[in-house]
């Protein structure tokens, strides 16, 4: 393919048209984001440009090799060198450009993750859309964030209540939007879990666990379609204890766990992300002590859900 083609998919509802020279790149778009391809676009950007991302292949030898390495030079910029790329992303253009190598189009997982997603979610996050480390789940109009540092059992209890009927909007890490009207967005894609959870959900016995970029060895479980975003949420905090149970906080405790001391990559948004946060907390939360079966917390995260759609 040597003229560009494009894709424009409505990813957290705003409009990003995606394009390239290469078939390799349009084909992990979709990998990465086709499971937007129908969802409505987010009212706001109805009448606005899409965002742009455009990758074309490079030249071999034309890019660097080596580690894909990012570089932020002032708030709205990011550039991506190295590992087969050179490439930017200017949020006061709502666009993103670069080169790949042929190297790189034959390594998928380093092209979606080091390279689109980091692209396109930098120029996403900057649209009124503010990460927060928080799994999602739902029922109805309504969406529970299930919030606590890593390894408390956020991916664990997300399968649990998704394999229960409850949809999963995110395993990790939520999208808070403002304007027009305050909503939560996740991300469609998998439920990372240890390999050891099978013991507790024998439909996973079997299951080839995969390593992912990081180094760690899980279980993948691919979730279902994303949602539009969901105007009503509640916070819970969760806990490992020697007796399960679930009980209302308030909001300044709600606050200060979801704002103290964030890990790497949330933190970036720490000037900004408070007003959200203080918002969703306004009416306090839940903090849910976590059963030592993880299928056991369902029944605790219904009466939650129940209590949020009664309010």
């Amino acid at each position: 393919m040597s003229a560009l083609d494009s894709v424009t998919l409505p990813v957290l509802g705003i409009p990003v048209r995606f394009e390239s020279d290469a078939a390799e790149v349009l084909a992990a778009v979709e990998e990465s984001f086709g499971a937007w391809r129908g969802t409505p676009v987010s009212g706001e950007w109805t009448a606005r440009a899409p965002v742009r991302v455009r990758l074309c292949m490079a030249v071999s030898g034309d890019v660097d090799g080596g580690d894909i390495e990012v570089h932020r030079r002032e708030p709205r910029f990011m550039a991506l060198r190295g590992g087969g790329v050179q490439a930017y992303a200017h949020t006061g253009r709502c666009a993103a450009a670069g080169r790949i190598s042929p190297t790189l189009l034959g390594d998928r997982t380093r092209l979606r993750g080091g390279v689109l997603d980091a692209l396109t979610l930098w120029l996403l996050t900057a649209l009124d859309r503010q990460p927060l480390h928080a799994a999602g789940i739902a029922r109805g109009d309504a969406a529970l964030l299930l919030a606590g540092p890593s390894g408390v059992g956020k991916s664990t209890t997300a399968y649990a209540a998704m394999r229960a009927g409850l949809d999963v909007l995110a395993e990790d890490g939520v999208y808070l939007q403002e304007s027009p009207v305050p909503r939560v967005w996740g991300m469609p894609g998998f439920v990372h879990l240890h390999p050891g959870a099978a013991r507790w959900f024998p439909e996973l016995a079997g299951l080839a666990p995969i390593t992912r970029a990081n180094g760690d060895v899980k279980l993948a479980i691919p979730t279902a379609r994303p949602r539009t975003g969901v105007a009503r949420a509640g916070i819970c905090l969760l806990a490992r204890g020697d007796a399960a149970g679930v009980e209302r906080v308030g909001a300044d405790e709600v606050e200060r766990a979801l704002l103290g001391e964030m890990e790497p990559g949330f933190d970036r948004f720490a000037a900004t992300i408070g007003g959200p946060v203080r918002r969703l907390a306004s009416r306090g939360g839940w903090r849910l002590t976590l059963p030592p079966s993880p299928p056991d917390a369902v029944p605790l995260l219904r009466r939650v859900l129940d209590e949020l759609q009664a309010g």
